[in-house]
């Protein structure tokens, strides 16, 4: 009886600390405010897309493209003219990626930012101020 109340006690213990555990999910505000596709970019890539999605209070930047024989995605997350975050990664058809996070501060990473960010639409861009 004893072993019975032992390993009940510890069941509703696992219970109980994995439903506080459990991670919450952010919600999407708005969604995908604008898509474009076949940018003129540096390095040059083949059939391209950039997708500007909203969230929360920020504003996300994906882009996505071939380039040589790998796939690049870059994000960039950003609220008004304020860069928050950025990388990229590069998907090789052998199954390897590479990933990389931009330096903030660095002047090349501002300039393609915001090269980037031109190509929206301002209404777009306004929701994310």
């Amino acid at each position: 009886m004893k072993l019975h109340t032992l390993i009940f006690t510890s069941l509703i213990g696992f219970t109980l600390s994995a439903c506080t555990s459990t991670p919450t999910v952010q919600h999407l505000d708005a969604g995908v405010l604008q898509e474009i596709h076949n940018l003129d970019v540096y390095p040059e890539t083949a059939n391209n897309k950039a997708r500007l999605n909203k969230l929360n209070d920020k504003c996300v930047i994906e882009f996505t493209g071939q380039m040589g024989n790998g796939k690049v995605v870059e994000q960039w997350a950003f609220k008004g003219l304020t860069l928050f975050s950025a990388g990229s990664a590069l998907f090789s058809p052998d199954g390897t990626s590479t990933a990389q996070k931009f330096d903030l501060y660095d002047k090349n990473t501002q300039k393609n930012f915001l090269a980037l960010r031109k190509n929206f639409a301002k209404e777009a861009l306004e929701q994310c101020n």
